[in-house]
């Protein structure tokens, strides 16, 4: 179940962070709660809020849970929201300052909604400020991304892209490195300067970056490997460069006195 739930205007959302994100928010009305017939207390908690925001409250058996979210790790909860709003490239891009140092995130063909859930968080909990998400070959926003990133949608503006490599050439024509993540033969993190506006380009687990995009990076970054281990998980890799991305510029922030 890719993109929105049965209607463009009827997107679900399980899990009890994800739902409390949204309310905290306030961004994207909610506009029917599904939750089940004995919540908990952190439900319950949940429950009161969704009713005090205006939204409707119904409560309905776990079977029909698993249903509307199309797995069963919705913790008791269902929402129906409006669908994340997608910023084009050229706002995204007008939006930002070059000087601060911006990092964006491509996502190449990551196929696993719980991979791209995993990232989207992580994403947002490193302080990116946006990602470029190709409209093929590529999972959608669905429920399970949702529950995954466990709010960081609220977060993290997605923008959604026809061609990959054109948005990165614009990203570039912008002011920006770009920096594709391979298994092996890059710069180490370690090594490499990241104090500077980028875009992270992460590919998919099985086939990494495809040539046309490795080819478009400005750089390639390797993370290093102390064991006998072919690679991390993709999600696992992107939060190790996300973190380390930011380390190296706070640290530089600190270092100008900022």
């Amino acid at each position: 179940m890719a993109g929105s739930s049965r209607r463009d205007d009827d997107f679900l959302v399980g899990g009890i962070n994800a739902v409390d994100e949204i309310l905290r928010r306030r961004e994207r009305p909610l506009a029917v709660l599904f939750c089940r017939e004995r919540p908990g207390p952190r439900l319950a908690a949940l429950i009161d809020r969704a009713k005090a925001a205006g939204a409707t409250v119904k409560t309905v058996p776990d079977q029909q849970l698993d249903r509307l979210c199309g797995h069963r790790r919705h913790q008791g909860v269902v929402a129906r929201v409006a669908p994340v709003a997608a910023v084009s490239l050229e706002k995204l891009l007008a939006s930002l300052d070059p000087a601060r140092q911006p990092v964006l995130l491509a996502v190449d063909e990551i196929k696993d909604p719980q991979n791209l859930g995993s990232i989207i968080r992580t994403a947002a909990a490193a302080g990116a400020a946006g990602l470029l998400l190709p409209d093929r070959r590529t999972a959608g926003l669905s429920p399970t991304v949702a529950k995954v990133a466990s709010g960081g949608l609220e977060y993290l503006p997605v923008c959604r892209v026809g061609n990959l490599v054109g948005a990165l050439e614009k990203c570039r024509e912008r002011g920006f490195w770009l920096a594709g993540t391979v298994v092996d033969g890059g710069t180490s993190i370690y090594a490499a300067d990241l104090r500077r506006p980028l875009v992270l380009v992460v590919g998919s687990e099985a086939r990494g970056l495809r040539p046309l995009v490795r080819r478009t990076c400005d750089l390639l970054l390797t993370i290093p490997m102390h064991a006998a281990l072919n690679s991390l998980n993709v999600a696992a890799a992107t939060a190790v460069v996300l973190f380390e991305i930011r380390r190296q510029q706070d640290n530089g922030a600190a270092g100008r006195g900022e």
